[in-house]
């Protein structure tokens, strides 16, 4: 009987990224971590490719996200009661996530619509309280960083066998 597993190489280098991502982004880690999960693949080139959708998806999804997220305090502000409000909030979200969606399709970037209705709906929702831009940006450079540490990571640590 083994104790100690057979651990694969893919899931050294990607708890090694992590680390890094932890090391470099202790206060809010989440999203550079995240993008590590998915960047660190077989391949160098599915690496790539998935770092090229992760990065463009939540670029364009954070913008979208920021742009509606304006619209929506634009909303609060107006001094209207507050479920009038809450509802012409959640249809501006809709409305967003929607154009969201049809950008990505109309880019025929189909496989960046999860990412970017996910970072979308990061800003628009989950810490719509904090500084619209710096909140947008922050996540920007974090899947950013995430996917550089990914692919330096899986590219240089024991590259995979070319595809």
């Amino acid at each position: 009987m083994q104790l100690i597993p057979n651990i694969g190489l893919r899931t050294l280098k990607t708890a090694l990224a992590i680390f890094l991502c932890l090391l470099i982004f202790p206060g809010e880690p989440f999203f550079a971590c995240m993008t590590v999960i998915f960047c660190v693949q077989n391949t160098v080139n599915e690496s790539i490719k998935a770092a090229l959708t992760r990065s463009l998806g939540t670029i364009i999804g954070g913008f979208m996200g920021l742009i509606f997220l304006c619209l929506c305090r634009l909303v609060r502000s107006m001094d209207l009661p507050a479920y009038p409000t809450k509802i012409l909030v959640y249809m501006f979200i809709a409305i967003g996530i929607m154009l969201t969606i049809h950008c990505f399709n109309l880019l025929k970037r189909p496989s960046w619509i999860n990412i970017g209705c996910i970072v979308f709906l990061a800003v628009t929702t989950a810490n719509a309280d904090k500084a619209p831009l710096y909140y947008t940006l922050n996540r920007i450079i974090e899947t950013l960083f995430g996917m550089f540490v990914g692919l330096m990571v899986n590219r240089f640590i024991t590259p995979p066998a070319k595809e």
